[in-house]
Parts: structure tokens; sequence; C-alpha cells
């Protein structure tokens, strides 16, 4: 990102080429809208572009990164809320989540079992859904980004004892989700 700021010819290229599976990945985790993580992975390049100048390398890059990505995803999530909501002709049974990703491994060694680890994936997937917003970004930038707890509460600006409560009850409340459908877990 200093190459860039200093304006080295090719640096963004370089930049681009390195970070934008991880940005399209985190991205596609943070919306449900499948048909616009590609619009909104190419936003969160532009903006990286023209905060170029005032980037300082007070953190990793990564963290800031995924606070460009965490901001435009939270921004992109607020505006389908409110089109939503405004939206008079829609249809009510009419969710948005546009098409699913096809999964990462086309051969299947043992169908059985990959047909039982998608449908718990989807599971998974469900319940983090319904969570709040803060708890459903803390647990994929946790989860899926491998990201600490400091690093999240940068990114979020959150305190480290926030997030880590955040996180705790983000799993308290999958788990309590998946207890019924998945038929594991302690009897309660």
């Amino acid at each position: 990102m200093m190459a860039v700021a200093a304006d080295v010819p090719g640096a963004f290229e370089r930049l681009v080429e390195a970070y934008e599976p991880r940005v399209k990945a985190a991205v596609a985790r943070s919306i449900n809208d499948r048909s616009s993580v590609e619009d909104l992975s190419q936003e969160i390049f532009l903006r990286l572009y023209r905060a170029r100048q005032r980037y300082r390398p007070t953190a990793r890059f990564e963290t800031f990164l995924y606070r460009v990505i965490f901001n435009a995803c939270v921004n992109f999530t607020q505006y389908m809320a409110r089109r939503r909501a405004l939206s008079l002709d829609r249809a009510l049974d009419d969710d948005e989540r546009g098409n699913a990703l096809e999964p990462a491994d086309p051969g299947m060694a043992r169908p059985l079992e990959n047909i039982e680890e998608q449908e718990r994936a989807v599971m998974v997937r469900a319940a983090i859904d319904t969570l709040p917003e803060a708890q459903r970004r803390a647990l994929l930038l946790s989860r899926y980004e491998g990201l600490g707890y400091e690093a999240i509460g940068q990114i979020m600006g959150l305190s480290l004892q926030a997030v880590k409560s955040l996180l705790w009850r983000a799993r308290d409340n999958v788990r309590k989700a998946l207890i019924p459908k998945l038929g594991e877990g302690p009897d309660a």
C-alpha cells in the first residue's frame, strides 16, 4: 500500500492481484446478494485507491483492508435494507438472496458425506444469517477471516472486551439455533 501511495507504476495492480481472492471471499461471506459480490469487491479496491494518500501504516495492512471491507459491506447491507423497505411492488416471499455459490471441490469422492457436509454448511450459514448484524460480522471476521480479537476490535471500532462478548454471544446464538436441527449438544 505504501508503494501505491507513492504512485509506483504497477503497484496498485500487484495489490489487486494479491488481495482480490481474499476480498471477494470476505464480501461473499458478508453479504447475501451473491450477484453483487464482484461489484462490491471492485468498489472496495476503488476505495483503497482513493485512500492511498491518507493511508498510514499504524497497523497491519490486512487490518486496514478488512476495515474497508467491513465498512463497504455494512453500507451495502444498509442500502439494500432501505431499498427493500421502499419497494412497494416486491413480492413478500422474495428475500433477494441471489444465486448460491458452487462448492469449491467439484470432484466429489464421497458423495453422501459431501451432501451431509453441504447440508450442515447451509444450516450453519442460515443460523449465522439470523444473528444481529454486529454479531454476524464479528463471527465472520473471526471464523472465516482468521482475525484475532484486537484486529476485529480495530475493524469494528470496539474494545477488546466488547469483541470477546460479541463473539461469545454470536457463537452461543448459532449453537442454540443449530441444536434443534442437528440434534447435538447438551440436553437443555
